[in-house]
């Protein structure tokens, strides 16, 4: 029996361009690697370009997507792009019997930068095979084990390349939470990191669609997979959005915002206690510099503007829940120049304990913007600190 390879021609921007790429030899691979033997009729769709950079094949009841790496490889979205239209072209076949592969046509380029292993082992994650990767590359790539390191995986890679800090995975003790944004080629990895954690996450999923340039959103398809998964729930959210829910209270002194969140990881990256150092996930939150109730309580200023206050991600740190806790009550302080204080009536004890769980005494230099400084002013403005000593470890 032969198996059946269907494939458009054409590229959105170049006519025949998958002719030229999908040799005789590259078909014959491919359906080997496929199904086991070298059999195969071509059929080619030429109702519309080539979504995905995909071909099918269908093979004693079976239907095997097959998306291609690209032959030039030239920047860390060229893998990325096209995949997730397959991802959700392969959710939308009501087939039962299907699954996803990934193949290396001959290609010019570093197709295994960092960043490409990264979106490698994601795709494994959610469950594509890898059909030829051995011939290009000798290590292995094996997919998450677990959202944890995942999450770390994603805060080292956004450290060697900060220009890649377009969507964050963060938890908290019963949810995960992915902020994705959407605009431009952003929302491809938003969509594959949404599929990847699916299939490894422990806890239900928050998914805070990140809105921006006039209120995009994830794609339509992209949704749809999503919602197929089961275990994400979809949250759309930006700057309007969010103003709007703020300005709706009546007294303006709380504020849920995921887009204040998404700022704090924008400016300060993974979440890390700038006072402790801890990393846990679960335990780190976004602490006001210049607190939502003392900027609800400001007169001259207009509610719009007291919104825009609350959101900047230069008005937070990551603190974890135990310094957060200390901060919102004034018994750690922060001075104009940011160097950690302490009241200085505390029991002998209160000061050991603080010593022993606090190992900066003054925030980190690179954070020290002078809006965040302007904020620390602010919070100061109704604080004493006459009966305070800065911290000695």
């Amino acid at each position: 029996m032969a198996a059946t390879i269907t494939y458009s021609p054409d590229a959105q921007k170049t006519p025949g361009l998958f002719d030229r790429l999908l040799t005789k030899e590259v078909l014959l691979d491919i359906c080997l690697l496929v199904t086991g033997q070298s059999n195969f009729r071509v059929v080619k769709d030429r109702s519309t370009y080539n979504r995905g950079r995909l071909l099918i094949v269908e093979y004693e009841g079976y239907v095997n997507y097959v998306s291609l790496s690209e032959a030039s490889i030239e920047g860390r979205n060229s893998s990325l792009q096209s995949v997730p239209t397959a991802i959700n072209m392969f959710y939308a076949d009501q087939r039962l019997h299907k699954r996803l592969c990934y193949y290396f046509i001959p290609h010019i380029g570093n197709a295994f930068t960092e960043y490409h292993l990264f979106i490698y082992r994601l795709l494994m994650t959610a469950g594509v095979e890898f059909l030829n990767i051995g011939r290009y590359y000798k290590h292995s790539v094996l997919p998450y084990r677990n959202v944890d390191d995942l999450i770390i995986d994603r805060r080292d890679n956004q450290i060697s390349n900060s220009s890649n800090n377009s969507s964050y995975v963060s938890k908290s003790s019963d949810k995960i939470q992915i902020y994705a944004k959407t605009f431009g080629a952003s929302k491809y990895e938003s969509t594959l990191l949404a599929v990847a954690i699916s299939h490894i996450a422990d806890r239900p999923i928050d998914l805070f669609n990140i809105c921006e340039q006039d209120l995009k959103r994830l794609p339509k398809a992209s949704v749809a997979t999503i919602e197929k998964l089961g275990n994400i729930s979809l949250h759309y959210t930006s700057l309007y959005l969010d103003r709007r829910e703020y300005l709706q209270q009546s007294d303006k002194t709380e504020l849920r915002s995921a887009s204040y969140i998404y700022n704090l990881f924008n400016r300060l990256g993974a979440k890390r206690c700038a006072l402790c150092g801890c990393e846990i996930p679960e335990i780190i939150q976004g602490a006001h510099i210049w607190g939502v109730s003392q900027i609800s309580r400001t007169a001259d200023i207009d509610d719009v503007t007291k919104f825009h206050h609350a959101v900047n991600g230069h008005n937070g740190l990551w603190l974890c829940q135990n310094h957060h806790k200390l901060f919102d009550s004034n018994i750690i302080l922060l001075d104009n120049d940011g160097n950690v204080r302490i009241k200085d009536n505390l029991v002998t004890d209160d000061i050991a304990f603080i010593r022993s769980t606090t190992f900066h005494t003054s925030i980190e230099p690179r954070f020290l913007s002078q809006e965040f400084k302007t904020y620390l002013a602010k919070r100061n403005e109704t604080l004493d600190m006459t009966h305070t000593h800065r911290l000695a470890i």
